[in-house]
């Protein structure tokens, strides 16, 4: 009865006008003392959420609860998700983000002065990433990441974040994007030191490191989502992530049994 009460709730605020999903949202949350409140630009189809410590911009109405503690509270869950809580030294480099959605782990690399390059295929959310972490600017790849260069049919997925190159059973759009190895974009940028690289490729993260051989050289830290994720099967990319690791000089630091998040360190630099 509970899940049948949320999904009717879902489901009437998925309806409501932007006009009275803000008031009724700020309504809600002061009643239950959340801290944030949300302006809804619908043209833009993008919602601020503001705490007394700060704002950020996302554009799916069913992802507002991930705020409910607090815009630090998530980022401070997102960080433990990928295990970057265990980074005990000081980092130099880029922050690579693949699977950035709305760009949050920006705050996180910002906080410790390190360049942040996102990927995100999802428009609207690479939008908000641009807004998150430069400024508007049209900054955020709006690429998929690959073994080589070239176009690929991408399943869109937004409101759970679980886009993929892979057909998924109950995916709601596709379209063909444009998809390079992490060494093209690299090298072109001419990186030298990447300190964290996060790959969160919903299946596709076996792809994404074969064509990353000389970034990962330059890499110190590489957490990576190996959920059941794959395609239709949902199948883990576990054993093959950590194969390609190893082979690139990685251990394993830790892992994250909820998420099959693991956080690997490389030990030839």
């Amino acid at each position: 009865m509970t899940s049948l009460l949320k999904e009717l709730g879902r489901r009437s605020t998925e309806s409501m006008s932007d006009v009275l999903f803000e008031r009724y949202t700020n309504t809600r949350n002061r009643l239950k003392g959340y801290p944030h409140r949300i302006a809804v630009d619908g043209r833009r189809q993008l919602i601020t959420v503001r705490d007394p410590a700060g704002e950020i911009h996302i554009c799916r109405r069913n992802r507002l609860w991930l705020y409910k503690k607090s815009i630090q509270g998530r980022l401070q869950e997102l960080s433990r998700t990928y295990l970057l809580h265990l980074i005990d030294e000081d980092l130099s480099g880029a922050f690579i983000d693949c699977g950035a959605n709305v760009g949050e782990l920006g705050f996180w690399a910002r906080a410790r002065n390190l360049p942040y390059f996102a990927f995100e295929p999802e428009a609207l959310e690479a939008d908000c990433c641009d807004l998150n972490n430069f400024a508007g600017r049209a900054e955020t790849n709006r690429l998929a990441l690959w073994n080589e260069k070239t176009t690929l049919s991408f399943y869109s997925k937004p409101d759970t974040g679980d886009g993929s190159i892979f057909e998924m059973s109950d995916f709601v759009g596709v379209k063909t994007v444009q998809a390079i190895p992490l060494d093209d974009f690299v090298a072109e940028r001419q990186i030298e030191k990447i300190a964290v690289m996060k790959i969160e490729a919903e299946g596709a993260e076996p792809e994404i490191l074969a064509g990353a051989s000389k970034s990962l050289s330059i890499t110190r830290y590489l957490t990576v989502d190996c959920g059941f994720e794959r395609g239709r099967q949902k199948e883990s990319t576990l054993i093959p992530v950590i194969k390609a690791a190893a082979r690139a000089g990685f251990s394993i630091v830790e892992w994250n049994p909820v998420r099959l998040v693991l956080l690997f360190r490389n030990e030839r630099i």
